[in-house]
């Protein structure tokens, strides 16, 4: 096999791994029908319900809210202060209040001992 096929065979077995990670998580808060960390009945219906979730998940303040092109929908790019003064963009799903990118959806499901 070349190098050139066996790259692109990783690359696929990454995405594929990475695309059961979000069906996963999503089919977890389906089945309870409540944000994890808020507790909050799904789906969200307000910015204000997104920023409580993020607030919760990152422990940090939310200091900016807008919203932006998700593929096909939107969703909210929230700014954070943390401790010590430290500042976080995420792009949380505007129905879920989780995490858009992958590996962060993965930090927060650490957090919260999923």
């Amino acid at each position: 096999m070349s190098s050139f096929a066996a790259a692109h065979l990783r690359r696929l077995g990454i995405s594929a791994v990475m695309l059961w990670m979000l069906a996963v998580s999503g089919v977890v808060q389906a089945e309870n029908n409540r944000h994890p960390c808020t507790s909050a009945t799904l789906p969200l219906t307000t910015e204000r319900q997104v920023v409580q979730s993020a607030e919760c998940l990152f422990d940090g303040r939310v200091v900016k809210v807008d919203r932006v092109s998700a593929g096909s929908d939107w969703a909210y790019r929230l700014r954070l202060l943390l401790d010590g003064g430290r500042v976080r963009t995420v792009d949380l799903n505007r129905e879920t209040g989780m995490p858009i990118d992958p590996a962060v959806l993965e930090e927060v499901n650490e957090t919260l001992d999923r």
